[in-house]
């Protein structure tokens, strides 16, 4: 008897043929295929559990799973529900690899110092302070003129600052502001010295008669066509101005360029007014051509705390979405952090909608249910994305975030070390202390030129 079941062929089952659309209703509990394993660890996908990786700068790759259009993220979401802990630990992470290099605009903190001094000072990073009014000598200033700009450059600097302060340039104004631009870059290489907007000031409340084609236009004319500009020019200029001390003279020397992590602390100008913005114009195309240099293998992250001030301002977005256009020649990746999308009149600005476009990365985290409705309006998200939004008490908890990634997208809860916990932590005046915290420590590298 036993023989003769020692001799009964074992039973097959035919192999089952179906399409993938049918598998997956068969199995509904199984999670989107992750992205590529190349990159940084963020966290852990809720619905797979699987670790999250992402670099956008391998996710651009040809030999990516699915390369991304561009490297430029949008980071969207409430306050206190992990935007500032990503992007800090984002950084720390990638700081890493050897040819990553990153600016920040802080444009918030308490204290009187930013978000990120705490992280800057802990790699050996001292922080560029840009201050309002020049107070008492502090922080330092960034020349619209500074050589490293081309000409071209620094007189569309002028026509946004311009455009700021005073509204939309006449065509007339224009052309005196750019005869102005000229004459002043005359004057100070006369003199071997780098021109400053008090030559242009100058230049436009004094001018010379100008040949506009054929006519030659006098000067009371051009004194009057450079009224707007030359209004403009002294609230930059005059010391007795509010404005004075950030953009007029030299850029202030000592300014190292070259460092892994740059942090320009903007705490201490309001944000509400003309400063932010100026500084935003100026800054964009001043990281252009001196931060970036042509030719090198460093792949260079700017992040933008507040980056309204760039969308909201239509002389400001036009300038960074030709920065952000060009990124992928310039091997940059743009990070914009908002707290509203509805704030801000897309629509009526080509530019804004432009650079939100050229975004291939959305990291959205909680929102009121207004908010996410006009956000997912926007970008296209599906219910279970718009859902998630609105659930601050659990899929969309503080550190949890629903990525979306090309056409990828996932639940992701952001994970932290202890170190990285404490170096992030945003809400130290709003919590009670906490001891004996679980999550493990991570050293962390010093940025000093002395330890490379």
């Amino acid at each position: 008897m036993l023989e003769l079941v020692r001799r009964q062929s074992q039973t097959r089952r035919r192999a089952l043929r179906t399409t993938t659309a049918t598998a997956s209703g068969l199995y509904p509990a199984v999670g989107a295929p992750s992205s590529d394993p190349r990159g940084v660890i963020i966290g852990r996908e809720i619905y797979s559990g699987k670790a999250y990786i992402y670099d956008p700068f391998i996710l651009y790759d040809p030999s990516a799973r699915e390369r991304l259009p561009s490297g430029h993220a949008l980071v969207l979401g409430k306050s206190g529900f992990g935007k500032s802990s990503l992007e800090k630990c984002y950084v720390l992470r990638q700081l890493r690899f050897r040819d990553r290099s990153f600016c920040i605009l802080d444009a918030q903190g308490e204290d009187g110092v930013g978000e990120w001094d705490s992280i800057a000072r802990s790699l050996g990073v001292t922080p560029i302070r840009l201050v309002y009014g020049g107070e008492d000598g502090e922080g330092v200033r960034l020349n619209p003129l500074d050589p490293r700009i081309p000409s071209q450059y620094q007189f569309k600097i002028l026509c946004s600052m311009v455009e700021i302060i005073g509204g939309p340039l006449s065509s007339e104004s224009e052309f005196s502001l750019s005869v102005a631009h000229a004459a002043a870059q005359v004057r100070a290489a006369a003199e071997n010295r780098v021109a400053v907007l008090s030559d242009i000031h100058d230049a436009l409340t004094n001018p010379e008669p100008a040949m506009l084609g054929r006519r030659q236009v006098g000067v009371e004319d051009m004194v009057d066509w450079g009224q707007p500009a030359s209004l403009a020019m002294d609230q930059l200029c005059s010391p007795t101005r509010d404005l004075a001390g950030l953009f007029n003279g030299p850029t202030t020397p000592g300014i190292d360029l070259d460092a892994r992590l740059i942090v320009f602390d903007l705490t201490r100008l309001p944000r509400e007014g003309e400063a932010m913005p100026l500084l935003m114009s100026v800054i964009g195309p001043w990281l252009r051509y001196a931060w970036i240099k042509p030719g090198d293998s460093i792949k260079r992250t700017l992040i933008v705390e507040e980056a309204w001030h760039i969308l909201s301002h239509r002389p400001v977005a036009r300038l960074f979405e030709e920065f952000v256009r060009y990124g992928r020649r310039l091997g940059l990746s743009f990070w914009a952090i908002l707290h509203h999308l509805g704030d801000l009149m897309v629509d009526e600005a080509p530019e804004a909608a432009a650079i939100l476009k050229l975004t291939a990365t959305r990291v959205l985290y909680h929102m009121d249910k207004a908010e996410a409705d006009i956000t997912a309006d926007y970008l296209q998200l599906p219910d279970w994305a718009r859902e998630a939004l609105v659930d601050g008490a659990s899929r969309c908890s503080p550190g949890r975030a629903v990525w979306q990634v090309g056409n990828r997208m996932h639940l992701v809860e952001h994970i932290r070390s202890a170190t990285e916990s404490e170096l992030t932590n945003t809400n130290r005046k709003m919590t009670e202390a906490v001891s004996g915290s679980q999550a493990p420590a991570a050293p962390l590298i010093s940025m000093r030129k002395s330890a490379a």
